[in-house]
């Protein structure tokens, strides 16, 4: 199976950027070539730039009420520019770019889905066989159930699965090309970005990465992590922090700062950035998913960070 190239949210983030700079009409010749050579560094670069030209495409009339009723803030641009300064001269039309990026960056997956979730920590839903999804925040799910077969497709974020037993036909997860296959049990899938982490609750499940050659089963109390296509090997699963979130609690343990901003990003409309070195900073904690300013106000005093709530749409954690 060839590489997935699906674009992670920093890469989306560039892309929309970079957009807005453009169709602002602020790009120098020098900015132009620096845009060519990012697109052309990494295929998954080019795939986020057109996601977000077709996301503009879809939605320019609505960006050009919201730059008509909304002039560009200054605060914001000096911000979330980067060194070369990005948005410091974004006309109207950036800022529409900028605004309809805001509003619904993932579109394109709800397209495609059957389902999708709010912000609530939880939406439970019955499949077609009876079997029940119990739906993080922002999540999206596509499935087809027939004679020959019981497939999920988990397009983002997080579900637990309880499965109803039955040898065929067999009960499939894919997530972007990996594969869980399960006759029936009880685990959890939690999808970010090029990860997806695997943990079995009750009975067995079968993973496999897009790239593996064979899969690992995987039993009560265990867990496995696929990474771009391939499969890490089974560890013990902490089961109490992987599962609180349906109890409406993120629990982490020695977790990347921007893994702990994602996770809580799913569970609000704002748009949650993460830069500097705090990033990669580790934290452990206990995180309410009801209120999510207070969860940041904690990081940031942990982490010795500074957080901006720059406009009421985005909060920045540097």
């Amino acid at each position: 199976m060839p590489p997935s190239h699906k674009p992670t949210e920093e890469q989306r983030e560039i892309a929309a950027l970079w957009l807005a700079k453009r169709t602002g009409g602020s790009l120098a010749p020098d900015e132009q070539r620096e845009l060519e050579d990012w697109l052309n560094a990494d295929p998954a670069n080019r795939l986020a730039w057109d996601e977000m030209r077709v996301l503009w495409a879809r939605l320019e009339e609505p960006a050009e009420r919201v730059a008509a009723s909304s002039p560009p803030r200054g605060a914001l641009a000096r911000q979330l520019a980067s060194p070369k300064g990005w948005l410091a001269a974004a006309s109207a039309g950036s800022v529409a770019v900028f605004a309809v990026w805001l509003a619904n960056l993932n579109f394109l997956e709800d397209l495609q889905a059957d389902v999708v979730s709010g912000h609530a920590y939880m939406m439970p839903v019955t499949l077609p066989d009876g079997s029940v999804a119990r739906m993080g925040a922002d999540t999206a799910l596509a499935y087809e159930f027939d004679t020959a077969r019981r497939h999920v497709r988990l397009l983002r974020g997080e579900a637990f699965f309880e499965v109803i037993p039955g040898s065929a036909p067999a009960f499939t997860i894919d997530i972007d090309g990996d594969l869980v296959r399960v006759v029936g049990t009880r685990f959890n899938v939690d999808r970010a970005d090029d990860r997806t982490v695997v943990v079995v609750e009750e009975g067995e499940v079968a993973v496999k990465g897009a790239h593996d050659t064979a899969p690992n089963h995987l039993t009560p109390g265990q867990q496995m992590t696929v990474t771009s296509g391939t499969g890490g090997g089974v560890e013990a699963a902490d089961l109490d922090a992987s599962l609180a979130w349906m109890s409406g609690r993120l629990v982490v343990r020695q977790v990347p700062v921007s893994d702990v901003v994602a996770a809580l990003g799913r569970h609000t409309s704002k748009r949650l950035l993460v830069r500097g070195e705090v990033s990669g900073r580790r934290i452990s904690g206990t995180f309410p998913l009801d209120d999510i300013d207070g969860s940041l106000d904690t990081i940031a005093a942990a982490m010795n960070a500074t957080l901006i709530r720059a406009v009421p749409l985005v909060t920045v954690l540097f």
